[in-house]
């Protein structure tokens, strides 16, 4: 009895210390176990404790390092690697990554951005041609709330990483060969714009971004929204979503 008796005080311990502990010296953004030890890690990582290409301490290690239980330490690794910022395989150690480096993206007085650097760009289109409607680009458009849209989607890279999310809705169908045949081609597509309105705006990252984007739970990106008129017949809509935590917006000064 006295050995059971003692097995429960250790979990209710083990316990405590997960919703309550995990490091106190790191602001904590989540009451959940395996977020609030990826913060921990997360800080240790970017504050150089450990560095890229070192291999981490065991899983069970690092889960008294940080007052979770192992499994807890999983889920807080795998989050992590989600980020990209550790590289996890069977029956080893953890290793980390080269934190995903900053960079610049332009933001034109045509409401399009582009990266300053276009060495190492990409994409992983996500959908082509799909049809559905949405209601704000409607509204933007002038358009029914139910009329329907050709939707292109894509992840935007620069070396692999994601750095934006850009969804482009046009009322009729893109011409694949004038945008080589690629998702959301926006500068094909606001060639022959006369005009456009756009928005722009910070707000926490939602679920499907932080995994599109590989982001943090606690992340914030910018949205920028852009309605594109040819003459006053709407010509598109796009919206771009950006990881706020990676990439420096530059503006264009003009007289």
């Amino acid at each position: 009895m006295h050995a059971i008796a003692r097995l429960v005080k250790e979990e209710v311990d083990l316990l405590i210390r997960e919703l309550w502990w995990v490091r106190q010296d790191v602001p904590m953004t989540s009451h959940h176990p395996h977020e609030r030890a990826a913060e921990a890690l997360r800080a240790d990582i970017l504050g150089g404790t450990f560095t890229p290409g070192e291999l981490l301490p065991g899983q069970r290690e690092l889960a008294g390092r940080y007052g979770v239980a192992p499994n807890t330490m999983g889920e807080a690794l795998r989050l992590l690697e989600r980020e990209g910022l550790v590289e996890m395989a069977p029956r080893r150690r953890s290793r980390v990554l080269q934190p995903v480096p900053r960079m610049e993206a332009y933001l034109s007085r045509d409401g399009l951005i582009d990266p300053t650097d276009a060495s190492g760009l990409g994409r992983n289109d996500l959908r082509v041609g799909a049809r559905g409607t949405d209601a704000l680009a409607a509204e933007a458009l002038g358009l029914a709330p139910d009329s329907l849209f050709f939707i292109q989607q894509a992840v935007l890279l620069q070396g692999g990483a994601p750095w934006a999310v850009q969804t482009l809705f046009t009322p009729e169908a893109l011409d694949a060969a004038a945008s080589g045949g690629q998702v959301a081609s926006v500068a094909a597509v606001a060639a022959g714009e006369m005009r456009h309105t756009g928005r722009f705006a910070a707000r926490p990252a939602s679920t499907e971004e932080r995994e599109l984007l590989r982001a943090r739970a606690d992340a914030t990106v910018m949205e920028i929204r852009r309605a594109g008129f040819i003459e006053e017949r709407p010509n598109s809509y796009l919206v771009t979503v950006i990881r706020a935590d990676r990439v420096n917006i530059l503006w264009e000064s003009g007289s």
